[in-house]
């Protein structure tokens, strides 16, 4: 009981960018460290689109959305890979995935925004 109360009590809690309140359990820093690791691991394991329109489509509508966030000053790492995976992420550190095969199913720059922008909002 005593060892869950003092490990509650050094969680921090703040506001993420949609207003909502979040408690957290590692520093913003240790954050972003694992979602940058995570992402490196990622690139080696998956498989890397080099598709140059993809790639363009993509960095578009990543750029256009992360300029949007508070801090835009700083760059987002933005990585399409090439999945069937009807899927795309975000992880601390500025990270963004996209996989090819939710470009089979977003066929339009507002639709593929539409699943980038709260993802992005998250982190």
């Amino acid at each position: 009981m005593v060892s869950t109360a003092l490990f509650v009590s050094g969680c921090v809690t703040h506001q993420s960018p949609t207003g909502r309140d979040q408690t957290l359990l590692f520093s913003t820093q240790e954050m972003s460290q694992l979602g940058d690791a995570s992402f490196t691991e990622l690139k080696k394991k998956e498989k890397v689109s080099r598709n140059v329109a993809l790639n363009q489509l993509v960095n578009c509508v990543a750029a256009r959305i992360t300029r949007a966030q508070p801090d835009q000053g700083q760059r987002w790492e933005v990585i399409v890979f090439d999945s069937k995976q009807v899927n795309a992420f975000a992880l601390p550190g500025r990270h963004i995935g996209v996989y090819t095969g939710l470009l089979n199913v977003a066929i339009n720059e507002d639709q593929l925004a539409t699943v980038i922008i709260p993802i992005a909002l998250s982190i």
